[in-house]
């Protein structure tokens, strides 16, 4: 497997991209804000999509699409409205535009999906959108990744993407990606809008098994904040461009890698945030505890606040682990920052070590083991810290 440099949604063969600014929020930045992605076959598609009970339009189309089981050429997506909480007429916008662009296209009905992102609550400016239908041919390139991942961001700071190539010993095929999210990020899934890419022939039964083992251990394993979204949407596109039928091992291998990728961009660059964390729990009675122990931890302010601080307030990681719900003996337990090894039988080894802690902590990156030593399970979960830019982002977040 090798990551091609630059890479990114439309690397793979057959796939482009068109991306303008429709002035969604009314304040005539020339913001990228309104994106197609589109293949050049029809593709078999998985997805994935939010459990919040509350679900915003585009994600109530596109799971009862995908639900359908057809073939898709690709989606459309915009930013700075999240189309969500708009009762009917959010959906019936998503129905209009989607229609525009396939007969824009000269696409079959019902073969584009969609998505959304930006404030909750607001109608869509559907007349904008549709009036700027009209320009998508004369912009769609193969070259133009980098502006759909551009198109749909928020208040990320940097645009997410990704792309690999794979031998199959036949031959090679590709797998490429665009992310967006930084805030409201605690799956399942988070707020994120994910496009995935590839020229591979994989059959839709084996790409959605294959996207729901990726995102186990990627999408649904980070957190910023702990705040669940309405319009989380991760969309994995196969046109079999390539020729190339992998064997499933090694696509789930690249395709995890990918999302990995991915997932960790976006809570590097969660909102406000400056330290990146992984939290291994090990040592659990089963997966399933050792997850609930991880994502306590990454959620609690307490230790996200520590982080910032780069303070090593290891008692904190204590008590969110005993808050968790997962078995253990608290005199068992040890904690690593790094490979450095710190509490071990529930207790500090020695005061002295709180300076090379601290040193650890003071990096933009670094690594946390809580082994539990109840069993053999484990689950690792990213996070970052809780900073006052957070706070002053989601202040003002709509003006």
């Amino acid at each position: 497997m090798q990551e091609i440099k630059g890479g990114g949604v439309c690397t793979p063969e057959g796939f482009q991209a068109a991306a303008l600014s429709a002035d969604i929020k009314g304040k005539a930045d020339g913001k990228l804000d309104f994106a197609v992605l589109l293949s050049d076959e029809e593709c078999e598609t998985a997805a994935l999509f939010t459990t919040n009970r509350v679900k915003a339009a585009p994600v109530l189309y596109s799971s009862e699409l995908a639900a359908r089981g057809g073939k898709f050429f690709g989606a459309v997506v915009n930013s700075g409205n999240a189309n969500a909480c708009t009762g009917a007429e959010g959906l019936t916008a998503c129905r209009e535009i989607t229609a525009a662009l396939e007969k824009e296209f000269s696409l079959r009905d019902a073969s584009l999906l969609a998505a959304s992102t930006g404030v909750i609550g607001a109608p869509l400016p559907l007349e904008k959108l549709l009036g700027k239908v009209a320009e998508f041919p004369a912009n769609l390139d193969d070259e133009n990744g980098t502006r759909f991942a551009e198109a749909i961001m928020t208040t990320d700071t940097v645009s997410k993407e990704c792309a690999v190539l794979l031998n199959s010993g036949e031959g090679v095929y590709v797998l490429g990606g665009a992310a967006k999210g930084v805030g409201m990020l605690d799956p399942t899934l988070a707020t994120m809008l994910v496009f995935i890419t590839t020229d591979a022939c994989v059959t839709k039964s084996s790409l959605q098994e294959a996207l729901k083992k990726a995102a186990s251990r990627t999408f649904n394993a980070i957190t910023v904040d702990g705040d669940m979204s309405t319009n989380d949407s991760v969309f994995l596109f196969a046109n079999s461009m390539s020729g190339i039928k992998p064997e499933i091992s090694q696509f789930e291998e690249a395709l995890a890698y990918l999302c990995k990728k991915l997932a960790i961009m976006l809570v590097k660059d969660g909102e406000g945030a400056k330290k990146l964390a992984a939290i291994k729990v090990c040592g659990a009675k089963n997966t399933d505890e050792a997850k609930l122990c991880a994502k306590k931890i990454a959620n609690s302010p307490l230790v996200k606040t520590m982080f910032a601080g780069e303070d090593p307030n290891w008692g904190r990681l204590l008590a969110a682990a005993g808050a968790s719900g997962a078995e253990f003996e608290p005199d068992r337990v040890s904690v690593r920052f790094n490979e450095l090894l710190y509490v071990s039988g529930g207790k500090l080894i020695d005061p002295a070590l709180e300076g090379e802690v601290g040193a650890i902590m003071k990096a933009p990156e670094f690594s946390i083991e809580i082994n539990l030593n109840a069993g053999d399970a484990e689950f690792t979960s990213y996070t970052c810290d809780l900073t006052k830019e957070y706070i002053a982002i989601n202040a003002d977040y709509r003006s």
